[in-house]
């Protein structure tokens, strides 16, 4: 891809901002933006109706990659491990304590093993 003279790509497009601060270009496609922008510091990224539309879209989908099923594995092991500990076999004898820790261990499970993963295989990006 071709680089501008800072070493950025020239994809996506930015700024997306004119000198006044209006919204000029899409910050994906390049099509008139409006006055939307999709990031918290810097440029505002603005986009267009299209690209607004595609990005409610894409908060519909729900598959996990590769290493968040891993993650989920570790987060399946560290449950087991935390309800080994509590002798309990039936989850519906669990006071509001335990089903918070229940769901604590799962969560730093998932995070823990996605920080391996991450660190031992490189990130996937």
């Amino acid at each position: 891809m071709t680089k501008l003279p800072t070493g950025r790509p020239i994809l996506p497009f930015t700024p997306t901002v004119d000198e006044t601060g209006q919204p000029t270009v899409c910050h994906c496609c390049g099509r008139r933006a409006i006055g939307i922008g999709i990031a918290p510091k810097g440029d505002p990224a603005y986009v267009c109706g299209e690209c607004i539309l595609l990005v409610e879209e894409l908060r519909k989908v729900r598959r996990l990659d590769l290493y968040e099923l891993a993650a989920l594995d570790g987060g399946i092991d560290a449950v087991g491990e935390y309800i080994a500990e509590k002798g309990i076999t039936d989850l519906a004898f669990m006071d509001e304590l335990d089903q918070r820790l229940i769901v604590k261990a799962a969560w730093m499970g998932c995070v823990d093993r996605l920080r391996k993963l991450l660190r031992d295989g490189g990130a996937p990006f």
